[in-house]
């Protein structure tokens, strides 16, 4: 409901002796002129709103710009050959496959297969397969029904034993199964079952003919004999036709046995059909023997994988470009459009910069455009399959020049654990004494200056603030060495760091500027509040003020009514 104030303005005039009063009133609607001033008092608040949604626009802009950088260095990690354990897990250039291939018609797919650890050592394998290791098999009699009660009671021993080549490594295993009057066929089978990781015997019935099964018993492992004897009560181990009457074991339908091949024309045993012991990296799984065959089995880098992660590469590094070339866009009177929120950011900018100058690295000769990566219009990246495909096949060591970081040593002692902010490029010899007699590294030197590195045990560190600083080595040595060490930083590894620097989620640029406008936000935000409760404060004053105001005029207009109705009175009377 509207309020109003009643201004009273009166004059009085004489005529005949008679006083008269006229008055003017003026009204006021108190509520717009409070809201007024509640707004007035509002308007600063609104002027900071504005800012906070500026700010949040930024937050969102740089974190998509964080997002896009942190998909680029995502997919330089498995280029850039970073040092140490983690890194080697990573590096793609570590990643083998296997081809393998038959000397007979045979498809060599059903004789064996072969995984391969990363980083195995380049090469090929001569593999011919003439024995698989297989488990004994043991078949019954023949029992009528497979539910029906047997009605016979004994013990008897069960288990199995490495057989007579020795190659089993597994103990002697056996335990004694019961049988009761009430169990049937499947009821020994489940007993057998049950008892299994004790025994290394499995049991299954098998259906003969239509009213005939049998009990038939198979090892766990391969080449490992099952072992059997009657223990107390029934013979249970020859009704079931597992053994004769004097206590002999059938002969088996399936004889144990351990694997026997040949690998690059050496002899190997194995008890198992899983050999991962008789090539270093390799795992063998053997299906078929087929004696004259020979497999030949190559382990080579994953070429496939590479060309991959490349183009995931590029891929990456194109959505980044694409963030850049929005936030440059203007519109047809030259100023920003409203995509671009981080228009000349400085950055954007330079993030920006330094990536695409990286990108025009060549090392020891070899640029991008050399394994066919070349940059449009748009200075975004395009691949040429066949020439990149024909760089791997033919110079994949240029290729892992040119992205990874390298550390040659020449020396298997020493190990380089990581490098930091360290050299780009570096060839120098690392002479590391040793202790004739604590066998300990007592110091570490280039040139004779041992002031470079630091010891701590066999660890070996660049000192703070030299050229070597952030260079982080092993060594494992007995002697004093001198071991040439040669260094060179590919443009993964270079890109990787510039944009860990930017995109970091614990201390990178980006989330400094983020957490920076989060801070602002909050601060106004507070402020927002404050000026907020501050105005409906002041509004409540002015309602209240104008309240008593309006209540005094209305006291004031009772009196001036008064007044009149008496001038009237007086008026009438004379």
């Amino acid at each position: 409901m509207t309020s109003s104030v009643s201004s009273t303005t009166s004059s009085t005039s004489t005529t005949s002796g008679t006083t008269s009063y006229s008055q003017n009133r003026n009204e006021f609607d108190t509520d717009t002129l409070v809201e007024a001033a509640y707004q007035a008092r509002l308007a600063k608040a609104d002027t900071l709103s504005v800012s906070v949604t500026k700010n949040e626009t930024k937050i969102a802009a740089y974190t998509d710009m964080q997002t896009k950088l942190q998909a680029v260095e995502t997919s330089l990690n498995t280029l850039r050959s970073a040092p140490g354990t983690k890194g080697k897990a990573s590096d793609v250039f570590l990643d083998r496959t296997t081809y393998l291939t038959s000397s007979t018609s045979t498809a060599a797919s059903g004789i064996l297969s072969a995984t391969v650890e990363d980083g195995t050592e380049i090469g090929t394998h001569d593999i011919e397969v003439t024995q698989v290791a297989k488990v004994e098999r043991l078949g019954g009699g023949s029992v009528s029904s497979r539910s029906d009660d047997l009605g016979w009671t004994g013990t008897f021993s069960l288990g199995t034993k490495a057989t007579s080549d020795g190659l089993s490594t597994t103990g002697t295993l056996s335990t004694d199964i019961s049988i009761t009057a009430d169990m049937s066929l499947d009821d020994i089978v489940d007993s057998i079952n049950a008892a299994k990781a004790s025994t290394g015997v499995t049991a299954s019935v098998v259906k003969s003919s239509d009213s005939a099964y049998m009990i038939v018993l198979s090892g766990v492992e391969t080449d490992r004999d099952i072992t059997l004897s009657t223990t107390s009560g029934d013979n249970v181990l020859n009704k079931l036709g597992l053994t004769d009457s004097a206590g002999t074991k059938v002969v088996p339908l399936q004889k144990a046995q351990g694997a026997v091949l040949t690998v690059d024309s050496v002899p190997i045993t194995r008890s198992s059909n899983t050999i991962d012991d008789a090539i270093d990296g390799v795992t063998l799984n053997l299906y078929k023997a087929e004696a004259g065959n020979t497999l030949s089995l190559e382990v080579a880098n994953d070429l496939s994988g590479i060309s991959t992660q490349i183009n995931a590469f590029v891929t990456a590094y194109n959505a980044f470009r694409d963030l850049v070339l929005t936030n440059q866009t203007t519109g047809s009177d030259g100023t920003a459009s409203s995509s671009a929120t981080l228009f000349g950011d400085s950055l954007l900018r330079s993030t920006s910069s330094t990536l695409q100058s990286m990108l025009g690295t060549a090392i020891d000769s070899t640029s991008l455009a050399t394994i066919g990566i070349t940059m449009d219009s748009s200075n975004k990246l395009v691949v040429d399959d066949t020439i990149l495909e024909n760089a791997l096949t033919n110079s994949l060591s240029s290729v892992q020049t040119l992205f990874s970081y390298q550390a040659t040593t020449s020396s298997g002692n020493l190990k380089l654990l990581s490098h930091g902010d360290g050299p780009t490029s570096a060839d120098f010899d690392l002479k590391v004494t040793v202790d004739a007699t604590t066998g300990s590294i007592s110091s570490a030197s280039v040139g004779g200056d041992t002031s470079l590195f630091t010891v701590s045990g066999n660890t070996i560190k660049g000192v703070k603030g030299s050229i070597y600083d952030g260079l982080s080595f092993v060594f494992t040595g007995k002697a004093t060495q001198t071991i040439s060490v040669k260094i060179s930083q590919g443009i993964a590894d270079r890109m990787y760091q510039a944009i860990d620097t930017v995109a970091n989620s614990d201390d990178g640029q980006l989330t400094e500027k983020i957490s920076g406008l989060q801070d602002t936000n909050g601060d106004l935000e507070t402020r927002i509040s404050t000026i907020q409760t501050n105005a409906e404060s002041y509004r409540d004053f002015l309602l209240d003020k104008y309240s008593k105001i309006e209540a005094k005029l209305a006291k004031a207009q009772s009196v001036l009514d008064l007044l009149e109705a008496l001038n009237k009175a007086e008026s009438s009377s004379s």
